[in-house]
């Protein structure tokens, strides 16, 4: 066995870690979410908002067996690596996930960092995986569990207009903005506000875990990122009386594939709770997404077990469960 660093994502030897990535993650969540082969490129791609280093593992015929990344961000929570790691199946239980762990986990802490997360996912059942146990051996703790939830065709488009209709009637004073890929110039503050909110409003369980600094600047650069990914975004937001936003939500989707639509952020204001806006806001974006992109066949959101308001939207939605994700942390 040999574990060595990739330069980048442009590393000819990207292919290959990404198959091997694929492979672990299509084996513990069958039929669950997946990545692209360029989506997940741009996505530890480094930039000005993270740091990234990756590694893979090759058997001793030369074969990629394992995949490793490390993503640090840079404008805040600069303590902590976000953990990503796969084996491939067959070559399991042979101390290739032990090695590429501390590889990663050694250099992150040589650039400072001190907390480490990582992401378990796992079709419904016991909440319990080889990749559980193999976090907790590593002195990781399960800090929050959620849920994820699917809709698949046929959209009922009848029944969302029913529920518009009587969620609008307790909105009256908002107005539901939407719109594809760039955030407005007029909306922009608003949505790096509110995004802002996002990365500590939405429930973290027990994980440690530092508001986000968001800013236009930040924004526009994200959205540079998905274009690169070949990704589009539909959002939407509440725009309360006197112009701030009340929530917003967004769904994401490759410009080439229709398979896996991703729920993403949604948010209402604790100060504008109580009107149905996070109902109406999906309801929107929903029915854009698939006025654009008729033939997507799932969109995909989790949600922590704690979040029964946004877990009741989801259920009137249509979506229901299809596995769980754990979010270990560990400290050191």
């Amino acid at each position: 066995m040999k574990i060595r660093r990739l330069d980048d994502t442009g590393d000819p030897a990207y292919p290959a870690w990404y198959a091997a990535h694929e492979a672990g993650y299509g084996h513990d969540f069958p039929g669950g979410p997946r990545w692209l082969e360029h989506e997940l490129q741009v996505y530890f791609e480094r930039s000005d908002a993270f740091d990234v280093a990756l590694w893979l593992a090759e058997d001793d015929d030369g074969a990629v067996v394992g995949a490793a990344a490390v993503v640090m961000p840079l404008l805040d929570n600069r303590t902590l690596g976000e953990v990503d790691l796969a084996v491939r199946p067959e070559a399991r239980r042979r101390g290739i996930g032990t090695a590429l762990l501390r590889a990663l986990e050694d250099e992150a802490v040589r650039r400072g960092r001190t907390r480490f997360m990582a992401d378990i996912e796992g079709p419904l059942g016991p909440q319990e995986s080889p990749g559980t146990a193999f976090a907790e051996r590593h002195g990781y703790t399960r800090r929050i569990t959620e849920i994820s939830r699917v809709q698949r065709p046929p959209f009922d488009l009848d029944a969302l207009a029913r529920l518009e209709r009587d969620a609008a009637a307790h909105a009256t004073d908002y107005r539901i903005v939407t719109w594809r890929d760039r955030v407005p110039d007029e909306h922009v503050a608003e949505y790096a506000r509110m995004t802002a909110r996002m990365s500590t409003d939405a429930p973290l369980g027990e994980l440690d875990y530092e508001q986000e600094s968001w800013d236009p600047a930040r924004v526009r650069m994200r959205e540079a990122r998905m274009a690169r990914m070949r990704r589009h975004a539909w959002c939407a937001a509440a725009v309360a009386p006197d112009g701030t936003f009340a929530g917003q939500t967004a769904i994401v989707l490759a410009a080439d594939d229709d398979s896996t639509g991703m729920q993403g952020e949604t948010i209402v204001d604790p100060r504008h709770r109580g009107h149905r806006l996070g109902l109406l806001l999906k309801i929107a974006n929903l029915r854009t997404l698939l006025r654009d992109r008729p033939g997507v066949r799932t969109v995909w959101t989790w949600n922590a077990d704690s979040n029964t308001y946004m877990i009741a939207v989801n259920e009137q939605l249509g979506y229901v469960p299809a596995g769980w994700l754990a979010g270990y942390q560990r400290d050191v």
